[in-house]
């Protein structure tokens, strides 16, 4: 099961199908224990039943949509291998399944789209980078978030560094065993390259090795500004500083050799390099924010704050993790009926801090979801807008 990506969400908010149905739920194991994770789903699936039937679906209609979310509860494969959260979402056209690395809050929400709200801080700073290992046995190219790896193709990738190390020791066996002559003025002896000059001649077979890797990874690389951390151990690292002229190559690198790190050690020191990149944006945000804060550019109504975001009115959102407005909006009028906090969601109410993010994701806009004292203002919700 892949770790959740912003294409996957993009393919989320697409989805517009009554009714689309979101399950967030969290599946951290107790031990061996397992079996909470399904006794759970089967009481969401219970109650998601009887709320379509007030709905005004059929049973063989329900039966329908429910039928693969069920084929779940028996896989005991399926539960032993999740990880934090586990999102489900489903209608009509079949069931889609996400494995979240973040603790989410238990929910299910039914509407004419899929809740997206709890994803967003898996694109914490939404930062991607690629990481290049340098091993004895191959170089690997991946597109790295802070929780997941996949690997990327990489062009006509030279012999590996182990080959080489090879190709040079049996060249100096080779010179080992030559030079010996029989005649007369011959000191019958075994020629010897000096210490130095091998270190050299290897730096040289190296260095060309490396020449050929950076060839590839300007063919493999995006054209974009997507920071590169390189993997190796440490007198490899100014080696291929001094070919790699890539401004997007960080000045820092994990350190070691990529044929014995751990997946999760990689990930985590690549994230602690590449992450105060991505926290500018964040920085940058909050700095515009609070130098625009009492201006007509900054509001903080989520009756102000819709309208403004369908009509492509918005920079940044910030939303306080957690929190949850329902109602009702009308893009067309702008009008944002809120529902009162003692009365439970009907059919055709939403969660609206989640819509608004949505519109804001979707219009080019950026969502930040902090800690309620990271707020810029003590509210719910905080948008600066464009002009």
């Amino acid at each position: 099961m892949n770790i959740f990506t912003k294409d996957q969400l993009h393919e989320l908010q697409k989805v517009r199908q009554f009714p689309c149905i979101s399950y967030y739920l969290p599946v951290q194991k107790e031990g061996a224990d397992t079996r909470q994770g399904p006794i759970r789903l089967r009481q969401l699936v219970k109650a998601t039943e009887e709320n379509l039937h007030g709905k005004g679906l059929r049973t063989p209609q329900i039966e329908k949509i429910v039928k693969p979310v069920e084929e779940l509860f028996d896989q005991a494969l399926f539960w032993e291998h999740q990880d934090a959260t586990l999102g489900l979402f489903f209608n009509a056209n079949g069931l889609i399944i996400h494995q979240l690395p973040i603790a989410v809050q238990e929910s299910v929400t039914i509407a004419d789209r899929f809740m997206i709200r709890p994803l967003l801080p898996v694109f914490e700073h939404d930062g991607h980078y690629h990481l290049l290992t340098l091993g004895l046995s191959d170089t690997r190219l991946y597109r790295c978030t802070r929780y997941s790896s996949s690997e990327l193709k990489l062009t006509s990738l030279p012999e590996s560094l182990k080959a080489i190390f090879e190709t040079y020791s049996t060249e100096k066996q080779l010179q080992h065993h030559s030079g010996s002559s029989r005649g007369r003025n011959s000191s019958g002896g075994s020629v010897f390259h000096g210490s130095e000059s091998m270190k050299d001649s290897e730096k040289d077979r190296i260095f060309e090795y490396f020449q050929q890797i950076d060839a590839s990874l300007k063919k493999s690389l995006p054209d974009d500004q997507t920071p590169l951390v390189l993997v190796c151990v440490d007198y490899l690292y100014p080696l291929f500083k001094s070919v790699c002229k890539d401004p997007r190559l960080m000045a820092a690198h994990i350190s070691g050799s990529p044929d014995t790190l751990k997946r999760e050690t990689i990930l985590k020191n690549g994230w602690e390099i590449v992450q105060p990149l991505f926290m500018q944006a964040k920085t940058t945000a909050l700095k515009s924010c609070q130098k625009l804060m009492g201006t007509p550019r900054v509001i903080e109504d989520i009756r102000q704050i819709m309208p403004a975001a369908s009509q492509k009115q918005i920079e940044y959102l910030f939303l306080s993790d957690g929190k949850q407005v329902w109602g009702r909006s009308d893009p067309l009028s702008g009008h944002v009926e809120l529902l009162p906090e003692d009365r439970q969601p009907e059919f055709g109410e939403e969660e609206l801090l989640d819509l608004a993010a949505m519109q804001v994701i979707q219009n080019g806009g950026q969502v930040f979801v902090l800690n309620h004292p990271e707020m810029p203002e003590p509210s719910d919700c905080v948008a600066v807008l464009r002009f």
